[in-house]
């Protein structure tokens, strides 16, 4: 794609004006510039602006590794191409699944249907900025861009007056075949980018994107994504500009998370983080950050926002301070953030602080603010954080990071930073975001173990546990959901714990089951119509002895036969042991979500699961500490830990859990569309847990 030798344009044309005259001549200067054969094909023309043109690709006298379709019309154009051995190529066409249109989505299909030989297809609904030229000799590692528009891929690559050197912009339209995980996989494994910026509309397929998103962070190559889709207006016009499903916007965080991505909302963002990687190593440490400013305003208004984003301000330690006080006078605060007041910034032992205030053991990363062109302070400055990047850059220290906050850049100060590559922001909060991303992500990476890799998420369900499952769901074709006592089955089939239980058919059964269970208990209906049974008075808590058993067996049919006369009701009531203990319930649930599939979701449970709304997700596969990460991502961890006064609960039992129905997801995902456990009882440390309701919806 990168490198062909021929390449074939079909809908060249001289005519003046017309943007085909200006794609063909494009494509001839840059890929030509490369040393491909670049050919116009037109049905009519002998020749296109002197160069030789065929009639068709077949009439061409070789076979061509790239063809670039302009013509309104290109699907027969893209049936001569495949027909001619064509490796790659693009349709630059709109008019397809963006359009909503039953013809539109019929001519992506037959798309499709081309790309599945050994032909790809770039697009459609792209354009041609996969083959520009990049600025050369720009200091640092490269970066790459993917982009499902074209104007929103531009501004990034302009980051180039910024020192941000580009390796490719790859822009994919609509995706009908080669879409953004196959870039960007082929980026992690073949070219060794600092970062990777991207704007996205939706993905194809969760699966591909996981695993590229792998590949990059095994390669510690940062993705700083700027993902539409948080909002109803932004999920439309996304479905309308290029075709792409958002999909659920929770999940792709979470999935997001799991393989450090970096969402932003902004370009500017886009391009200052990115190119902040491209520019430094990522750190050893955790993200302590030295703050070294000009004004006590400035250094106050940096503390603040580290604070409030979460930035660790590490204090020095007595020895820094010590050396410090050597230089700072007497008046200025030495400890961080630092204050140097102005008065020793332009002075050549300044560089001497900077190096002392990087040296502090607490300290990662320095990061210099500069809040105005100042001669004599500002491009002082600039000289040394430019010497101390450079020594960084070479092994020898920490990383710098600036800020250049002017509205002022026609500077030789500023033209000096982006030229060396110094990492540069345009505010604090964009800055201090930045420092968090390098602390977070140096982390990540340190810590990554791919799920994909063998033994990092080893199954725990018994080898036999999908054949139990699939009885139970094949016992129950045809049925709209399982009831409770078949839900759990499936359950228990995977090791997740069920609370001890027995079904009974009449009266006397329930008195037996009940003194064999042992009083206080729950009773409730079994029914796989009646989804919240308690809305409905359909369990009863605390039932004492055998006669208000039997009396509750009665009650609860009744009931059930007024309060859901159109509901399947077996007649069949649960026994159950009730559980006292409990430090908190939680819900547990697997649903498909586009485009990842199976995934699992954890929260606060019981009545106030719609409440609250405090959940979680997790797509598969994952491991412990991922899972043990979701639990800890929730509001109501606090209740796991323990509270005011309150026993911890079996966290450990509880992450054990979320991996067998993990297990559950990744069997039998194609024959479950929902599972919802809720609640689960979590019990104190070291005693476990218990799902005490189930439902679970087969795929029809």
């Amino acid at each position: 794609m990168f490198t062909p030798r021929v390449v074939a344009v079909v809908g060249a044309t001289d005519t003046e004006g017309s943007p085909q005259r200006a794609q063909w001549t494009q494509v001839r200067e840059r890929l030509g510039a490369l040393g491909a054969d670049v050919i116009p094909v037109h049905p009519k023309k002998p020749e296109i602006l002197g160069v030789k043109a065929y009639p068709s690709l077949a009439d061409l006298p070789e076979d061509p590794d790239v063809v670039v379709v302009l013509v309104r019309d290109p699907l027969p154009m893209v049936e001569q191409a495949v027909a001619s051995r064509a490796a790659f190529v693009i349709v630059f066409s709109a008019g397809f699944s963006e359009l909503g249109t039953a013809e539109g989505d019929a001519a992506e299909r037959r798309l499709r249907e081309l790309a599945a030989g050994d032909t790809r297809i770039i697009g459609p609904n792209t354009n041609l900025n996969i083959f520009e030229p990049w600025q050369q000799g720009l200091p640092g590692r490269k970066l790459a861009i993917i982009s499902q528009s074209g104007y929103q891929g531009r501004p990034i690559t302009q980051g180039q007056v910024l020192g941000i050197g580009i390796e490719i912009w790859a822009t994919l339209g609509n995706e009908a075949d080669i879409e953004w995980a196959d870039m960007a996989g082929y980026l992690a494994e073949n070219r060794p980018v600092g970062a990777i910026a991207t704007y996205v509309e939706g993905f194809q397929n969760g699966r591909s994107f996981m695993l590229a998103a792998d590949a990059c962070a095994r390669a510690g190559i940062p993705i700083v994504a700027i993902k539409v889709g948080r909002s109803e207006a932004g999920r439309a016009m996304a479905a309308a500009h290029t075709g792409h499903l958002t999909g659920p916007d929770a999940v792709h965080d979470a999935v997001f998370e799991q393989y450090g991505v970096i969402r932003v909302d902004d370009l500017d963002e886009v391009i200052e983080i990115s190119g902040m990687f491209c520019h430094t190593g990522l750190l050893e440490g955790t993200g302590g950050v030295a703050v070294y400013a000009m004004s006590g305003g400035t250094a106050s208004h940096v503390a603040d926002l580290c604070g409030t984003l979460g930035v660790p301000v590490p204090t020095f330690t007595n020895e820094t301070v010590a050396a410090l006080g050597e230089f700072v006078p007497w008046y200025l605060k030495k400890d961080n953030p630092l204050d140097s007041g102005g008065v020793i910034t332009a002075k050549p032992e300044n560089r001497r602080v900077l190096e002392i205030m990087l040296a502090d053991p607490n300290v990662d990363v320095l990061f210099a603010p500069i809040t105005g062109v100042f001669p004599g302070m500002s491009d002082a400055l600039a000289r040394d954080l430019i010497a101390l990047h450079e020594k960084a850059v070479a092994g020898q220290g920490k990383p710098v990071i600036a800020a250049w906050t002017s509205p002022i850049r026609d500077d030789d100060a500023y033209r000096a930073l982006c030229a060396a590559g110094v990492p540069l922001f345009h505010s604090f909060t964009a800055a201090v975001r930045g420092l968090g991303e390098l602390g977070r992500y140096s982390t990540f990476h340190r810590n990554y173990r791919s799920p994909f890799a063998a033994g990092v998420a080893p199954a725990l369900a018994a080898p036999t546990a999908r054949e139990q499952a699939l009885a139970v769901l094949d016992a129950a074709a045809g049925q709209a959901t399982l009831n409770e006592v078949d839900s759990k089955r499936v359950l228990s089939a995977y090791g997740i714990p069920i609370a001890a239980e027995q079904l009974t058919t009449s009266a006397d059964e329930a008195v037996e089951a009940a003194a064999g269970l042992g009083f206080p208990l729950v009773m409730k209906i079994a029914s796989a119509d009646i989804a919240h049974k308690s809305d409905l008075g359909l369990v009863a808590v605390g039932v004492a002895d055998a006669g208000a058993a039997r009396e509750t067996y009665e009650r609860l049919v009744a009931t059930a036969a007024s309060a859901a006369p159109a509901a399947r009701v077996d007649g069949v009531v649960v026994v159950a042991e009730m559980i006292t203990d409990a430090v908190a319930e939680v819900i547990l649930g697997l649903s498909h979500q586009a485009p990842f599939g199976p995934t699992i979701t954890f929260g606060l449970g019981g009545v106030f699961t719609e409440v609250f709304a405090d959940v979680a997700f997790a797509v598969p596969p994952f491991d412990a500490d991922r899972a043990r990460a979701v639990v800890d991502s929730t509001k109501g961890v606090k209740l796991l830990r323990g509270t005011r006064g309150r026993p911890a609960g079996d966290i450990d039992a509880l992450v054990e859990t979320i991996l067998r129905l993990r297990d559950l997801a990744v069997d039998l995902g194609e024959r479950i569309s929902e599972l919802d456990i809720n609640p689960i009882m979590v019990r104190p440390a070291g005693k476990g847990v218990a799902a005490v309701d189930a439902l679970v919806v087969p795929k029809v």
